[in-house]
């Protein structure tokens, strides 16, 4: 049984996380205010309809408490981008899985990125709903969600000119075209599955093998 004072409690996923401070949980209360107000008045006047007093109205806050959290109405629309691309993570994959294509591993790299996002909280099933809706807000999550590929793209171009036997088209092409290739099927396929999820009734994301097979009865 766990006791009161470990220090721990649980997530709305069932996960455990540290226990929140005073501070802490203010601030996160402010943020998911802001977040809901945002959401609803866009679910209720559509995109173009709603602005940044307007949300700080309904969320009570002040417009330089807004901008505390949040650097745009769409990143309290649609969520903040993905956290800064882990380097040394996205190196140690493809070291570490010599015997995928380096397709396989960028493939699986972006599911990732998925399933890491937040589905399980009240104010994530608001705006899976309001994207799931809303193809122009869809397309702000994703490329929210995605923001990194640029600077994944460098790194995997560097990295197939390092280690030329990985390559699947050495004379046919540059380190950076097949990178380019590379990263945009994979990315396409891992949109395909965060869109396929949103319009799953249970919400479920479709596997890595689900999503290969896909890709790979459609390219060949």
């Amino acid at each position: 049984m766990r006791r009161e004072d470990d220090g721990v409690e649980k997530r709305a996923d069932g996960a455990d996380r540290p226990r929140e401070t005073l501070r802490e949980r203010k601030r996160r209360e402010t943020r998911e205010a802001i977040e809901r107000a945002a959401i609803s008045l866009v679910d209720e006047l559509g995109y173009e309809g709603v602005t940044v007093a307007m949300i700080c109205d309904r969320a009570v806050v002040s417009q330089g408490t807004f901008f505390n959290y949040f650097p745009t109405k769409d990143a309290a629309i649609v969520g903040i981008p993905a956290a800064p691309l882990d380097v040394d993570a996205v190196r140690a994959a493809y070291d570490s899985q010599a015997s995928s294509t380096p397709f396989s591993v960028t493939l699986a790299l972006f599911l990732e990125v998925v399933r890491a996002l937040d589905r399980a909280s009240d104010i994530a099933a608001m705006r899976w709903r309001l994207v799931s809706q809303t193809p122009a807000l869809m397309r702000l999550f994703l490329d929210g969600t995605f923001g990194f590929v640029a600077d994944f793209r460098d790194l995997l171009a560097e990295y197939l000119a390092a280690c030329p036997d990985r390559r699947a088209c050495p004379h046919e092409l540059t380190a950076a075209e097949e990178a380019d290739l590379i990263v945009a099927e994979a990315l396409a396929a891992a949109k395909f599955a965060l869109t396929r999820a949103t319009g799953r009734e249970e919400g479920n994301l479709p596997d890595n093998e689900e999503v290969g097979r896909i890709v790979r009865k459609i390219v060949g």
